[in-house]
């Protein structure tokens, strides 16, 4: 989800400089930052970038730049007029002479000289296509950004899932050891400390029944259904499959976990613990997936 894209576009004399940047984010929160030339384009450009980024804390830097470096000079002659006309007016009226040079005078009042013309138009309508055309690129460019990104995080993924399966495959070794361990503990603890005779049958009967309690074929079966599930999600081709890869991670450890609390034996408690380690690295790099 992290990512940067900058892209430019021109016309004869105007340039729009667009950044994008994004990291990680539940949702698409996107915060803009307009010169007031294109402050009115705020609504489709935001729209844009939703749709092309879907999520994460986005800002848009967009810069405008003024590339004709001669100032534009025109002259209000008619206004020129009338002010020199209202000047020799009320000399005459007043008797004050006029100032020794009028011209320089009638230049400076307000409105005679003009620095900026009107935009006209089509001029607006160039500005507002260059504008999105950078912002489309940028973010194009972001997303490119992250494609790399993602190649990275694939790869990281199929080792975690691949290294969880291969730790799950070891502890076959240790179930039988393990029942028979539970069932020599428990008859040396009644050897030990009762010294009445019991009913061996019932006793047969309730250590099946706790035996089958620490069964943990079930969680095996459905932890290995997970593995399976998170690869062929990861290999879809479809865009926003980070929540859908997050729901099935946090099944995963569901199932970890109840390894871990049926397990009742040093080694296979400690592949447990590997096995936490590997989702744990999932889950931390799940966020930066769409």
């Amino acid at each position: 989800m992290t990512g940067f894209g900058k892209a430019e576009a021109k016309t004869d004399n105007k340039k729009i400089v667009v950044e994008v940047r994004s990291i990680n984010s539940k949702q698409a929160d996107v915060n803009m930052r307009f010169p007031s030339e294109l402050r009115h384009l705020e609504i489709p450009a935001r729209k844009l970038v939703t749709q092309k980024l879907q999520r994460g804390k986005i800002d848009v830097f967009i810069n405008y730049i003024q590339l004709q470096t001669d100032p534009v000079l025109d002259l209000n002659s008619e206004l020129a007029g009338k002010y020199w006309s209202m000047l020799r007016k009320f000399s005459k009226e007043t008797e004050i002479p006029l100032p020794a040079d009028p011209m320089r005078m009638v230049m400076n009042l307000p409105g005679v000289m003009l620095t900026d013309r009107e935009v006209t138009e089509e001029e607006e309508q160039a500005l507002e296509a260059i504008a999105i055309e950078a912002l489309s690129n940028a973010c194009n460019h972001l997303n490119e950004f992250r494609q790399q990104e993602g190649e990275a995080l694939y790869n990281g993924f199929v080792k975690n899932i691949d290294a969880i399966g291969s730790l799950l495959e070891s502890t076959a070794p240790y179930e039988k050891e393990r029942i028979v361990e539970i069932r020599q503990r428990i008859e040396d603890g009644l050897s030990k400390y009762m010294e009445v005779d019991y009913d061996r049958t019932r006793l047969e009967q309730e250590m099946i029944y706790y035996i089958e309690k620490l069964d943990v074929n079930e969680e095996k079966n459905r932890l290995l259904n997970h593995l399976k599930y998170f690869r062929e999600t990861l290999d879809l081709k479809e865009v926003g499959q980070g929540r859908k890869l997050g729901f099935i991670a946090q099944e995963m450890g569901r199932e970890i976990n109840t390894l871990g609390s049926k397990s009742n034996h040093a080694a296979l408690q400690k592949i447990v613990v590997k096995m936490k380690d590997e989702l744990e690295q999932i889950k931390e790099q799940i966020l930066n997936v769409l």
